[in-house]
């Protein structure tokens, strides 16, 4: 017979693709993964994983398990948590796939002020692009989403979450620092740091320059880098301009780290939303944290994040 704790291991394992990664998650030892998964494998009598080094890859029949394995971790978790609920109780884990500005600076003080009221609720919350986000959700692999664009995919609601003020930051000493206002124009003279290809807020930047006739090849671009933080530290070194999340770079614009410039006839925003798969059912935890938010305690920490 098939074990929840088993589907668990290999799930962590598959998805980790290295058995000492999916120990630290499950806190075990990695022998004890290893060992789970070689008997897993006698017992189906077959290959789940091919082994290269410290490295392991799915085989066609592990693939082939994934969807199902999910299936039952879900169904053993949605059991617990439904039962917890029918005696009044609202008990579960929630996870969260999410792009960098909310999942830093937004979620965690929603989340804290939830579990004021909910103890016996845990979260994972992930940091990962938009895309990934969208992906984990269709393969059902995160209950909640929290996305910089509505998806098109029609398995996935969406509903508003707050919006993000995205603002031209230059280093303290830069000329434009002083300036209230610059004009569109001035922006093809700048070198740029940019997020890495695919980066939700890179797109926003490049859709909206894009209204006043620039080419992303029309930027001179110094660098790309994959954080927030890094486009930032670069910013402030003076090693070019760029265009941020206002909530994820307030702290240095308070410190007088670097400054935001407006520029004339540009209002960069954009809409971040919550998401989730239709054909999942709701437990009563995902929906109590979901009026959490919408309540007026919820919309508190929301206007005081991007205040």
């Amino acid at each position: 017979m098939i074990e929840v704790h088993e589907m668990q291991i290999f799930l962590a394992a598959a998805e980790d693709e290295n058995f000492s990664a999916a120990a630290r998650r499950l806190h075990l030892s990695q022998p004890a993964i290893s060992f789970q998964i070689q008997a897993l494998e006698q017992r189906l009598n077959v290959q789940l994983f091919q082994r290269t080094g410290r490295r392991i890859a799915l085989t066609e029949a592990g693939r082939e398990l994934m969807p199902m394995a999910r299936e039952i971790v879900n169904l053993s978790s949605r059991i617990e948590e439904n039962m917890c609920a029918a005696q009044g109780q609202v008990k579960g884990h929630i996870t969260i796939g999410c792009t960098t500005s909310p999942g830093k600076y937004l979620l965690p003080r929603l989340i804290g002020a939830f579990r004021k009221q909910f103890p016996d609720v845990q979260f994972t919350v992930d940091v990962m692009s938009r895309q990934a986000a969208e992906e984990k959700l269709l393969n059902k692999e995160i209950h909640i989403g929290v996305l910089s664009i509505c998806s098109k995919h029609k398995e996935l609601e969406c509903w508003p979450l707050m919006v993000d003020e995205l603002v031209l930051i230059v280093a303290a000493n830069h000329p434009w620092a002083t300036r209230e206002k610059i004009s569109p124009s001035e922006l093809k003279d700048a070198e740029w740091i940019l997020r890495e290809g695919g980066a939700a807020t890179r797109q926003v930047i490049l859709e909206h320059l894009a209204e006043f006739g620039f080419d992303e090849g029309d930027l001179r671009v110094a660098m790309e880098l994959g954080s927030v933080e890094g486009v930032e530290s670069a910013v402030e070194a003076g090693h070019g301009v760029s265009i941020a999340s206002r909530i994820a770079v307030q702290r240095g614009l308070e410190l007088g780290r670097i400054k935001a410039v407006a520029v004339e006839g540009m209002q960069v925003a954009r809409e971040i939303y919550l998401a989730r798969n239709r054909v999942r059912t709701c437990t009563c935890a995902q929906l109590r944290f979901r009026e959490f938010i919408a309540s007026p305690e919820g919309q508190h920490i929301v206007a005081s994040v991007i205040a």
